[in-house]
């Protein structure tokens, strides 16, 4: 297709030196380029009345930075979904298939079905088959087949609509050279997630991360700036013969995930016969773990932490001051299974989650904060802690929930339970070094 006749290109006028290698797109910091062009989108909108009216109730765009066959920098814009107020300004759908003469004639074959479900799976399964991508290497992929390798072995609802698979889709159709990209939201935040006004946000897992796994092939991205955090070890705070006690740093796994990164345990596993981890912090916070050196300490720890007999106290930085000192939270929580790892608030179908805190002090507008989660579910204080129904402000350094820094600032500081063995109740502290 024509480069010069494209009106979704725009002209981009930056100082800054071309990135060595394409943006990693589930963990990134935006490049000043793409940050540019982000600035230039949000003025559009901001100068578009009817698109602004739109946006403000919440949705997802994207930048993607390119240089043409003349060497032209510029950039393209997409949005997530559906946005009826968008023009010729935004790259169109990796596949329209409303205007598609062969979707037109299966949706007039599946109206003939009896079976509802059985005519939206018909229409479901043709999308699918039809919906083609391209990559850099000029190779062409269906959803159907994109997706047969993974998990779930089907796309899931939405597939492709998102900003960054339209975005290369349409890079690649025009024959431009990807440079770096960013999304951003923009508006409000959806009621069970998470989101804030202009903050820079990574690609999905469930529907993006193997379409863009495809879709990268032969290009040089950037490495996931996560796997490069190796080579520390874990703090011992207590041993003896039935229980270690550690401090593990941010950044670290607690237990062995699906890759093959260190982890705490992988990590102590190499010191001892057995040793379990009785339960869990998140990679990106610090502090108290406790494990198990056999089978039955193990399941009695288990059983301490099922039936919510271990306290525990965190420490938190917040970007912001909530409204009140201290309280308890009661949130229910659910997977966002298209994205992965987020938790999300669920109040039909999740499961309660509660906690207390405490404001301690409160400095050039962060609050330090003592949080005691009651439960224990995955994500719990930092969803509490930045949703509105929460806190409404999340821990600085949160880079799912709120904005990156160079840390969590979350640690896990104190920590009581029963002793397995002896059944004295036991106390640790490490305090966080922030």
């Amino acid at each position: 297709m024509s480069q010069a006749n494209d009106k979704s290109l725009h002209r981009l006028l930056a100082a800054s030196p071309l990135p060595e290698r394409f943006t990693y797109p589930f963990c990134y910091e935006p490049h000043p380029l793409a940050a540019e062009a982000s600035l230039q989108l949000q003025r559009h909108i901001g100068e578009d009345r009817p698109l602004k009216d739109e946006a403000d109730k919440g949705k997802m765009f994207g930048v993607l930075v390119v240089m043409t066959d003349e060497k032209r920098l510029g950039w393209l814009a997409a949005y997530s979904g559906q946005l009826q107020s968008a023009d010729n300004f935004f790259v169109p759908p990796a596949f329209d298939y409303m205007g598609n003469a062969e979707f037109v004639r299966a949706m007039d074959e599946a109206a003939a079905q009896a079976d509802h479900r059985e005519r939206s799976e018909q229409l479901q399964r043709w999308l699918f088959d039809h919906f083609l991508l391209l990559n850099s290497l000029g190779d062409e992929r269906s959803l159907t087949e994109i997706f047969s390798t993974t998990p779930q072995r089907v796309p899931p609802s939405g597939a492709g609509e998102c900003c960054a698979p339209k975005l290369l889709q349409h890079a690649f159709l025009h024959h431009y050279h990807p440079l770096c990209m960013a999304e951003f939201w923009w508006g409000e935040s959806p009621r069970g997630e998470i989101r804030h006004h202009l903050h820079y946000y990574p690609s999905c897992q469930g529907k993006c991360k193997p379409i863009l796994g495809f879709m990268l092939e032969g290009m040089n991205v950037d490495k996931n700036p996560l796997a490069d955090q190796e080579g520390r070890d874990v703090e011992m705070a207590y041993e003896d013969v039935a229980i270690l006690v550690i401090s593990k740093p941010a950044g670290m796994l607690a237990v062995p995930g699906r890759s093959e990164r260190e982890s705490a345990e992988s990590l102590l596993a190499a010191r001892y016969p057995f040793v379990r981890m009785a339960h869990r912090l998140d990679m990106a916070t610090s502090g108290l773990l406790v494990a198990a050196k056999n089978p039955t300490v193990y399941k009695n720890l288990q059983q301490q932490f099922e039936h919510h007999e271990v306290r525990k106290r965190y420490v938190a930085l917040l970007d912001g001051v909530p409204e009140k000192n201290e309280g308890t939270i009661r949130l229910p929580l659910s997977h966002d299974y298209i994205n992965r790892p987020c938790q999300r608030v669920d109040h039909e179908h999740g499961k309660l989650a509660i906690t207390s805190y405490r404001v301690v002090s409160v400095e050039n507008g962060h609050a330090r904060v003592l949080l005691y989660p009651v439960t224990g579910r995955t994500h719990q204080l930092r969803i509490h802690c930045a949703h509105k129904e929460g806190l409404g402000c999340p821990i600085i350094g949160d880079a799912l929930y709120g904005t990156p820094d160079t840390r969590l600032y979350l640690h896990a500081e104190w920590m009581e339970l029963v002793h397995p063995l002896s059944q004295k109740t036991m106390r640790f502290e490490r305090k966080a070094d922030f």
